[in-house]
């Protein structure tokens, strides 16, 4: 949040695009005279110097260079953790070293040029250009491309979901008020990743401010102080979805998310007072909106220019603890903000004791080197100092001890960051300038790990590089414009930073910064919260009307009811999206080509995504629009919104969206498992109930449902959770469905009631559960086995109180 922009800010970006300039030339290695392989490594002595390849896993290599004479050191890397080392053959093949590793990976060095290139069963996925040079001040790395190569990733991103052809700066930047335009192209988080639709990736081990050139060569340059390495990420099916499970394989993949962050959060700038923020609540309440957390903007410590005191007005919130108490008993969990200033007005005590214990980021010769925030002139926290983490960490663990559930980091970009500064580390502002947000991030992290080792967490976070999704971060999209740009940009934004390892990026639902003379277009708010159903956090957020029961015209509360309430309903089908997440990598948003890269318009659809694997979301982001166009990949594909209606992909089609409507399709053979109980809050989820909708059509169907108690932290790494597995098989004139549990956790119900629904479907001749026949439904056993054809919308339910045996459900038509 802020209202203003930083000219400082803008002063930093043109400094750092200064720094990376693009006009050196590799000088590459030269010949290959002899290798060794010991430790785990390749290594090659070169006419020039030496290159090192670290086979790490059957799908991630790691590839140095140090020239003769190089002065640069090759450093531990700050946002990879993966330390393994990988089986692997080397030979000398004639005009190549061979290196051959698991999963059909090889690495081919060239013995006259030292250039590398790398294939995947046989198939060449990279070939360097230049490789890796570090022997000047500016080092780089090139590679080639093919000519119909689309590139994804490099961290939040809202240009485009493609970003070939773009020149991409790696120094993150505030954009406040942004909507769909250039400026989106270097944002909050940069991440020095790339993907290609080739089913290959490439990271440089590197946060310094730096830029990434995805043309033909493609060419990073950075003005690092380190030697400059990268890592090769491989996918053994050479498609995207393989690659982020081995980037996040890689850099972390983040923890199980408290059940609640899946639920409604409503937030603002701000809620001024203790009276202001139960009042929001009752009102919530009143209206029967479930809803799980609400976000104290700054208010909380006082006023603006009280940045930096972390602890509460008491004249504003005269009782907080009993205020946090109160809200919690009443399933709402209380997330506050901090940023990394030290206001030298209403913080001026904290920033003295700061200043005198070195805890404040300082100048070339040590001295504090102010920054002017849009509040004013501050310290700024210098988190790469091990005391100032500490003191930072006493501050979060007294106000958690009292109530606050989740953290929220802001302008932590940083959005004020002159270049003049140093860091207790001995960096300089844009060397330390991307890895600031992991750094903070880690501080809340290790502290909740240490402290609180059985609450899992949510920290909001709009700064940081590679890696910060380990540190149960969920990042927003920061301060966009309450207009349809700014709602356009969202797709490509999640679509890239998921990529990048960001799976529970999301936005400031209804859009943040309003336009004074159209502070509200409700339309806009109808859009954004039907996209909202489908995005990892679903958070209002705005400083003018951010709770949806300010909409009053006709239709509109009921249509906000539904979406939140579906919000609810969807719990089993997301909460299992962040076990694939906690497991795999894969994030919750996921391109339409993740899986296959052949379809050259999937490739660069940035206006739909794909819901998990089973359901395709096309949101309307067009002001006034009646209709839109859906591109549908192959497969089949049922209308949700009217399971009577199926289309085969690929092929685009005109569909109509009148307000209530969001275009969402389920993948035929899906399983999609809900919950239909009414719910206040995450609290009242009753896990002993669930709704199984199956969309046939595709002849067989698969799903893998996740549950456990949905609080301790540590339920998959101690196998303390229940794997429920969903097949059919569509022939032969009937549909067979299995059911089987796998694993068991301890709190789960003894029995759970199972009740699936068949859309589109015919009176059937018979239903039977594992070859016995049930009836028809009735009042006597519409709670054990039962099932019932409803002509009114031509769907089959059948329930079956299920004790976790295997079941096989066969319908006869």
């Amino acid at each position: 949040m802020k209202p203003m922009m930083i000219h400082l800010r803008a002063f930093a970006f043109l400094m750092a695009v200064a720094l990376v300039s693009v006009s050196a030339v590799a000088s590459g290695l030269g010949v290959v005279k002899n290798f060794k392989d010991k430790g785990g490594t390749v290594t090659l002595n070169c006419s020039h110097g030496e290159l090192l390849i670290t086979p790490m896993t059957d799908g991630i290599v790691r590839v140095a260079a140090l020239p003769a004479g190089c002065k640069a050191k090759i450093a531990p890397s700050a946002t990879v953790v993966l330390k393994s080392v990988a089986k692997h053959s080397v030979a000398d093949a004639g005009s190549q070293i061979a290196i051959k590793i698991g999963g059909g990976l090889e690495v081919n060095v060239d013995k006259a040029t030292s250039a590398i290139t790398y294939s995947v069963g046989g198939v060449k996925m990279l070939a360097e250009a230049d490789g890796i040079d570090n022997s000047g001040n500016e080092k780089t790395a090139t590679f080639r491309s093919d000519a119909d190569e689309a590139f994804y990733g490099c961290g939040e991103r809202g240009i485009s979901y493609n970003l070939r052809g773009d020149s991409l700066i790696m120094f993150n930047k505030q954009n406040y008020g942004y909507g769909h335009e250039a400026r989106t192209a270097q944002m909050n988080i940069t991440v020095p990743l790339y993907i290609s639709s080739k089913g290959y990736g490439v990271l440089f081990d590197d946060y310094t401010a730096s830029k990434l050139i995805l043309q033909n060569p493609v060419k990073y340059v950075t003005n690092t102080r380190k030697a400059l390495a990268y890592y090769f990420i491989s996918s053994s099916d050479r498609n995207i979805a393989g690659v982020v499970k081995n980037y996040t394989l890689l850099t972390g993949r983040q923890d199980l998310a408290p059940f609640w962050s899946l639920g409604y959060i409503t937030s603002k700038y701000g809620y001024h007072t203790q009276k202001e923020t139960l009042g929001v609540i009752d009102t919530l309440r009143r209206e029967n909106y479930p809803v799980d957390a609400i976000v104290l903007d700054l208010y909380w410590y006082g006023k603006e220019t009280d940045m930096g005191r972390f602890e509460w007005n008491t004249q504003q919130w005269p009782d907080h603890k009993k205020m946090l108490a109160d809200l919690r008993a009443d399933g709402v969990k209380t997330i506050i903000i901090s940023q990394p200033y030290i206001n030298k007005i209403g913080a001026i005590d904290n920033y003295n004791m700061m200043a005198k214990a070195g805890l404040l980021a300082t100048d070339s010769v040590g001295r504090v080197h102010d920054v002017h925030t849009w509040v004013g002139d501050a310290g700024m926290l210098d988190v790469s100092n091990p005391k100032t983490r500490e003191w930072l960490w006493n501050r979060y663990k007294l106000l958690t001890d009292e109530g606050v559930s989740g953290w929220w980091g802001d302008l932590g970009e940083p959005e004020v960051h002159p270049l003049t500064v140093r860091h207790n580390n001995g960096e300089t502002a844009s060397e330390y300038h991307n890895v600031y947000g992991n750094v903070w991030s880690q501080i809340i992290y290790d502290g909740f790990r240490k402290d609180y080792p059985n609450t899992r967490l949510m920290t909001l976070m709009r700064g940081g590089t590679a890696g910060l999704q380990r540190f149960s971060v969920f990042p927003w999209s920061t301060d966009v414009g309450r207009s349809w740009g700014g709602l356009q940009s969202q797709v490509p934004i999640m679509l890239n930073s998921a990529l990048s390892g960001m799976g529970y990026m999301s936005s400031d639902v209804g859009g943040f910064a309003v336009d004074p003379k159209n502070p509200v277009d409700a339309e806009l708010y109808v859009r954004w919260l039907e996209m909202g159903q489908f995005i990892p956090v679903l958070r209002t957020h705005s400083t003018v009307w951010a709770e949806p029961y300010h909409y009053t015209a006709a239709g509109y509360q009921n249509l906000f009811h539904k979406i939140i309430s579906d919000r609810y309903a969807w719990l089993p089908y997301n909460y299992t999206l962040a076990y694939e997440n906690a497991t795999t990598g894969a994030p919750f948003v996921r391109p339409l080509n993740f899986y296959d890269a052949s379809d050259k318009v999937a490739n660069n659809c940035v206006d739909e995504y794909m819901w998990g694997d089973n359901v395709l979301v096309a949101p309307v982001l067009e002001q006034g629009a009646i209709v839109r166009d859906v591109y549908f990949p192959k497969g089949t594909w049922i209308d949700m919104n009217n399971p009577a209606k199926t289309y085969v992909g690929p092929r685009t089609v005109t569909y109509r969206t009148p307000l209530d409507i969001l275009p969402h399709f389920a993948r035929a053979g899906s399983f999609i498992v809900k919950n239909s109980g009414t719910m206040k809050s995450t609290e009242d989820f009753d896990d002993s109930r669930l709704d199984v909708v199956y969309y046939h059509g595709n002849g067989s169907g698969k799903y893998t449902l996740f549950d456990d108690d949905r609080t301790s932290t540590n339920t998959i790494a101690n196998g303390q959770f229940q794997l429920i597995h969903f097949t059919s098989d569509e022939s032969n004139g009937s549909l067979r469905m299995n059911v089987k549990a796998e694993g068991s956790f301890k709190g789960m119900p003894a029995k759970r009631n199972l009740v699936f629904t068949i859309p589109a479907s015919v009176n059937p001749k018979s239903v039977k559960i594992n070859g016995e026949k049930i009836d028809i439904l009735n009042e006597s056993n519409k709670n054990t086995k039962a099932y019932v054809f409803l002509p009114s919308d031509s769907s089959l339910w059948i329930a079956v109180d299920w004790n976790y045996a295997p079941i096989e459900i066969t319908v006869e038509n």
